[in-house]
């Protein structure tokens, strides 16, 4: 079973957003060595993104080969695009899509702590729309072990709720203290029943989520946005993530893809055939075991989620 743990469900994008959404896969192309022009990812972005019923979410699963997908909606407090009124109908439009296909998606609610009334709105989300957790984006700007944040772990703790949250550094106007691996370790004292995926794992700054992972039982990390160093510095990813599996063990690692942002560039099938070819291809002295393969591609996240 392939299982996706991160992918940004998009029912509506406003055209002026895109070209900002656009930036990271752009950045990745250049990486990777993709041949990039503007106007053609603007067309893709407005092909991929916007899906409000799910339809090519789906198609894009099958695609690739692709079991099982965790979507999200995001929140930004501070953007005056982003109005409550849109946050409201983005999650009940990204709840619709997980009732829709129940045996194939399962949902997370966008809500930044930040707004007052937070609580209510992920009390909304759960109730109403059938979100089963939460996704924060801290680097906008708040701490995910603060006070505010605290009030909506409290209701994931009651709840049974996955938290899955950004971590590691982006560009500006990405605030990156807040999206510092440590910052989680307080939500591992404070609600060690709360399930927490590290989105990325901190990227380049992989070792502050390990030293955390070998000690909270409950703190996962995604390889979402590492496809870009695994297929432009190949050598380099396979080391990482065999010092990655050695620190913490196997079982906490999840496969992630960050689309459909990314697809503008590559399909998902691409990052699921290189990781399940590292028994094969790994450099010399660099192994991994079919097991290992199968546990992170989606063993792994089927234990995590409940998933039969």
């Amino acid at each position: 079973m392939i299982i996706d743990v991160h992918y940004h469900q998009i029912p509506f994008i406003p055209e002026e957003m895109i070209p900002g959404v656009l930036e990271d896969p752009i950045r990745a192309a250049k990486l990777i060595g993709i041949n990039v022009d503007m106007a053609e990812l603007m067309a893709r972005a407005r092909e991929y993104w916007p899906d409000p019923d799910g339809e090519k979410l789906i198609a894009a699963m099958d695609a690739s080969g692709i079991d099982f997908t965790v979507i999200c909606a995001v929140d930004n407090a501070s953007s005056d695009m982003v109005t409550q009124d849109m946050v409201l109908m983005q999650n009940q439009m990204v709840g619709a899509v997980a009732r829709k296909f129940p045996d194939r998606v399962m949902a997370l609610a966008g809500v930044d702590p930040r707004r007052a009334n937070a609580p209510d709105l992920l009390k909304r989300c759960f109730e109403e729309f059938g979100m089963k957790g939460l996704k924060y984006h801290p680097d906008y700007g708040y701490n995910p072990s603060g006070p505010e944040s605290y009030r909506l772990i409290e209701f994931l703790a009651a709840n049974k709720g996955i938290l899955l949250t950004h971590t590691g550094p982006l560009g500006p106007p990405s605030r990156v203290k807040f999206s510092d691996p440590l910052l989680l370790g307080d939500i591992g004292v404070d609600f060690p029943e709360v399930r927490v995926i590290a989105a990325h794992m901190g990227l380049i700054n992989w070792r502050p989520w390990a030293s955390l992972a070998a000690h909270q039982p409950n703190l996962y990390g995604d390889l979402a946005m590492w496809d870009t160093y695994a297929m432009s510095s190949y050598g380099l990813f396979c080391r990482e993530l065999r010092d990655i599996i050695d620190f913490v063990g196997v079982q906490k690692i999840l496969f992630g893809t960050d689309d459909p942002i990314v697809r503008v560039i590559r399909p998902a099938k691409d990052w699921i055939d290189l990781i399940r070819d590292l028994p094969k291809q790994a450099p010399d002295g660099i192994f991994f075991t079919e097991d290992e393969v199968a546990a992170i591609l989606g063993g792994n996240a089927q234990k995590l989620l409940g998933i039969a």
